[in-house]
């Protein structure tokens, strides 16, 4: 053993003197700066021209640039260093005949390939340093030269940066054993180069197309950039990285010994004993790596926990979970000291629930009976993020929760190619088989996909999302071609198969809804109203938990955009007695009156609120002229949209008998002196003296939300339009007397 050491320590020297020239060391120095350096100079651009972010969650400063530094570097820099610099350390022996040369000196050809490979780490370690230092570096300069936000913090994460650097390496182990490999085998200088470079691509190709393969070295280099933190479980390192090793080996393995005998017959074919030698090597490793490879999904746990962490520059005093199907409340949680912690005593159906932090924030969760989930909830400004962890981490990535967009929309509204039903049938089915490959893709950082129920799910919503768009087709060609026959073809049937007409777990869902209420309308040919069909095709379902969602939803429904109280009592006469269940019924009768309380006609809540310079008012202080009001606070993204639209309408209605009032919500009353500071007068600034009243009067549970009163101090709507919207001057100009 201390031969092969010597040899090593001689055969390392020995490279290093032949390297003095090859530039290969400079290189990865260039390659390990380039990235910082040129961050750097765009962040002084930027602060040139004047370009500022706004203030959001807080986030440590360096963290923040080594993640945006990752991406170029993982991407391009480092693999291509890499490829470039396993070719060259091995033509300027393949240009010298010097590996014919080196077997003629008294080392082993052990210590020459691994000597070879050494310099070659040793010029990846080299440009993961410096990447690393002068991330920290420049970073430093920033601070010094420019003014640091708020929002960033400067500590120094030093064991987060190892981390990094640690899991960096390991995957420089692999790629260049890889690339070393082929560099020796094949003489040439660029054809190495050539299928490195090509297998960089690869990634980035198949991407294009949701092909994801997680088994690909340099696939595992990305991995590192997309999640700079590394493993849920605080994990030094991920599957990608144990990958690494183990492809290391097997590339090492395979490699020195086609080197060592010249011939891949000879080297692992020719002789029994290499042969098993090469069968238990490759053999133990190959199950290793499909072990890795292998997705994993969370254990489940012995009870149903919520708990989690809330980081924000707002007082969030409780939590709440929302059943999806007919928004019942499901959990008021407490927050003290930022946590909060619920245990479900109740079963609970896999599906999504909704979780509000207060009246600042909503979000979607998927879970289920026997799931414990770990939240981490942060909300600065108008910024917020929902990490999830625990039993669901892998259902409830964020990026995941996506919507599904398709050019097939524009076609449809614009009556485009309705003649042609082959079209709409080949591109309806080649987006819905390319979005049912996304479903395949969803895993965590360390490997752990979404269980079979979720799988289900997002199957089948998928494919209702579709087979809407071939409804709407059907219905514009059966308008607009009644005479012209098509044949639908296989694929379609299979689509419209693929989505059952009594699916519980779709429920939560409000497309399938509308789904079953359109498929059981289609043979409804009377001349009512289509909430009228949507009845009496409910009506006529066999009672139970089905039927009571159903008509739960749509009752609701009805009575939510109904503006008249006669209106709502007929229909709460007609159909609650129809829902079996006690808790909808009770449910139902609470938004009744809700409803009612905040109907047109009825006298508007009386309110106290006060302007900056502290002068008060009430809703007689307008009385005479119409007001609308735009609840907002200074945090909410939505309402920052709206304000530019607000404003204009102000100025534009600004001779009519009409008040525009701003009315905020914050809980803290600085925020709001800040937020107003240098607006116009076009818009009367209010706060209301008991906020929480304020609210409860008006049942303001989301924002933006704006409240149209007549001049007498009637409610004309407590839910208008938004200023944006293009119906907003009709419905505001039928007011006016």
């Amino acid at each position: 053993m201390k031969n092969i050491f010597k040899d090593i320590r001689k055969s390392i020297k020995t490279e290093l003197i032949k390297k003095k020239r090859s530039g290969i060391f400079t290189l990865s120095i260039i390659f390990g700066v380039i990235v910082p350096l040129v961050s750097l100079i765009f962040q002084i651009i930027a602060q040139i021209k004047g370009i500022r972010r706004p203030l959001g969650i807080p986030v440590n400063f360096y963290l923040e640039k080594i993640t945006i530094n990752l991406n170029p570097f993982c991407s391009v820099f480092l693999p291509l260093l890499m490829v470039y610099s396993a070719s060259k350390i091995a033509q300027i022996d393949h240009k010298n005949k010097g590996w014919h040369l080196m077997e003629t000196l008294p080392t082993t050809k052990f210590s020459v390939y691994f000597s070879k490979y050494s310099i070659l780490l040793t010029s990846n370690l080299i440009a993961i340093v410096f990447f690393l230092f002068f991330t920290i570096i420049f970073g430093f300069v920033e601070s010094l030269i420019f003014e640091i936000p708020s929002d960033k913090i400067l500590s120094f994460p030093f064991i987060a940066f190892i981390e990094i650097g640690f899991r960096l390496f390991l995957v420089s182990l692999c790629i260049s054993a890889i690339q070393y490999g082929l560099s020796v085998l094949i003489s040439s200088f660029i054809w190495p180069i050539i299928i490195g470079f090509m297998t960089m691509l690869i990634p980035s190709l198949l991407m294009e197309y949701n092909i994801f393969l997680n088994w690909l070295p340099y696939q595992f280099l990305r991995q590192i950039a997309v999640y700079p933190t590394g493993s849920d479980f605080g994990y030094w390192f991920t599957y990608s990285e144990l990958l690494s090793v183990l492809y290391t080996i097997v590339a090492l393995y395979v490699g020195f010994n086609w080197y060592r005998f010249k011939v891949f017959l000879n080297a692992f074919l020719t002789s029994k004993k290499r042969f098993f030698k090469s069968i238990g090597v490759v053999g133990i490793s190959v199950i290793a790596i499909w072990y890795t490879l292998k997705p994993k999904t969370s254990n489940i746990h012995d009870k149903t926990i919520i708990q989690g962490t809330i980081s924000s520059d707002k007082n969030i005093h409780n939590v709440y979970i929302f059943d999806g199907t007919v928004g019942d409340t499901l959990a008021k949680i407490p927050v003290i000291d930022q946590q909060f912690k619920y245990q479900f005593s109740e079963n609970i159906a896999p599906d999504n629930y909704t979780i509000q932090f207060d009246n600042y924030a909503r979000k979607l969760l998927f879970f289920g009976e026997r799931d414990s989930l770990n939240l981490s909830f942060k909300l600065f400004k108008t910024k917020q993020s929902l990490e999830v962890k625990g039993t669901r981490a892998a259902e409830n990535i964020q990026k995941n929760n996506y919507r599904i967009y398709n050019g097939l929309s524009d076609y449809l509204e614009n009556n485009l190619y309705i003649d042609d039903a082959d079209f709409y049938m080949r591109e309806i089915y080649m987006d819905w088989q390319y979005h049912m490959s996304k479903i395949n893709n969803i895993r965590t950082v360390d490997n752990i996909i979404p269980k079979n129920d979720y799988i289900a799910r997002r199957t089948k919503l998928t494919s209702l999302f579709f087979l809407n768009y071939w409804n709407s087709f059907k219905k514009k060609r059966e308008a607009l071609y009644p005479d012209k026959i098509y044949v639908v073809n296989n694929q379609m049937k299979k689509l419209e198969e693929s989505v059952s007409l009594k699916d519980e777990t779709l429920l939560s869902d409000s497309s399938y809804l509308k789904y079953i209420l359109e498929f059981t309308i289609k043979e409804d040919l009377r001349e009512v109203s289509q909430n009228q069909k949507y009845f009496s095709a409910i009506e006529k379902m066999e009672s139970g938990l089905f039927k009571d969602r159903l008509l739960f939803r749509q009752l609701n429904k009805s009575l939510y955009e109904s503006t008249e109280v006669t209106v709502r009592d007929s229909l709460m006469q007609q159909y609650l007695t129809s829902i079996t269940k006690d808790s909808y019924k009770k449910l139902l009768q609470k938004k009744y009156k809700n409803y009612n309380r905040l109907s047109k006609g009825v006298r508007a809540p009386d309110f106290i609120a006060y302007d900056a310079d502290g002068k008060n008012y009430t809703l007689d202080s307008f009385k005479g002229k119409l007001v609308l009001i735009d609840c907002w606070a200074s945090w909410c993204g939505p309402c920052k949209k709206e304000d530019p639209y607000f404003k204009r309408k102000s100025l534009v209605y600004n001779n009519k008998p009409i008040q525009f009032i701003s009315m905020n919500s914050d809980r803290k009353k600085k925020d709001w002196l800040v937020d107003i500071n240098g607006k116009g007068k076009s818009i009367l600034q209010l706060r209301p003296q008991d906020l929480k009243k304020f609210k409860e009067a008006f049942a303001v549970n989301s924002i933006p939300r704006f409240i149209l009163i007549d001049a007498e101090g009637n409610l004309l709507n407590s839910k208008f339009v938004r200023p944006s919207s293009n119906v907003f001057d009709e419905l505001l100009n039928i007011n006016f007397k």
